[in-house]
């Protein structure tokens, strides 16, 4: 008799944890609402060797009731339709519910991809247009950690950007 209540109990759990594994799945995933992934800054950090170094500030907004926990970003930059550089980072950090935090990404770029880039730069400043608008495009997936986050997440932004506000001290947002 106790052997039959026993296995009366088990069946009871075997049927309860699913259910309950099932509704807080379905909870915590059915609102999730994409972040929102803009670009806040571009600036070339150093030129050395055969690279070249720029810096990608990303803006991730959390529109969610639960922090997201970043694991990692990948991401290219073209300049005038080229690529030009990429990069990773692995921020290891969690943009709280509602809130929104910078995320930098070193991107690096082959001296044979910044020809093109430098001869355009240098003849903008002989002839005086180095405040010539370039289009920009940044584009790449941010990863979140976790088994109850939907894993990759891309994202893509273009625009346009001077010379003089890429290669300037003070990062300005486009």
């Amino acid at each position: 008799m106790r052997w039959h209540s026993i296995r009366r109990v088990i069946m009871r759990l075997c049927g309860f944890v699913p259910a309950l594994v099932l509704f807080g799945c379905a909870t915590l995933g059915g609102g999730f609402e994409t972040p929102h992934i803009g670009l806040a800054a571009i600036r070339l950090q150093e030129i050395k060797g055969f690279e070249s170094i720029f810096q990608v500030d990303l803006r991730v907004s959390n529109p969610n009731d639960h922090s997201l926990p970043i694991q990692g970003i990948n991401c290219d930059l073209s300049l005038n339709g080229r690529r030009l550089a990429n990069g990773v980072a692995n921020p290891d950090r969690e943009i709280p519910a509602y809130g929104s935090d910078i995320v930098t990404v070193t991107v690096f770029a082959a001296m044979i991809d910044m020809v093109g880039v430098a001869h355009h730069l240098i003849q903008g400043m002989q002839n005086g247009t180095s405040n010539e608008k370039w289009t920009y495009a940044v584009k790449g997936h941010m990863r979140l950690n976790g088994a109850v986050w939907p894993g990759k997440i891309p994202f893509s932004k273009r625009g346009e950007i001077t010379m003089e506000e890429l290669v300037g001290d003070q990062p300005r947002k486009k």
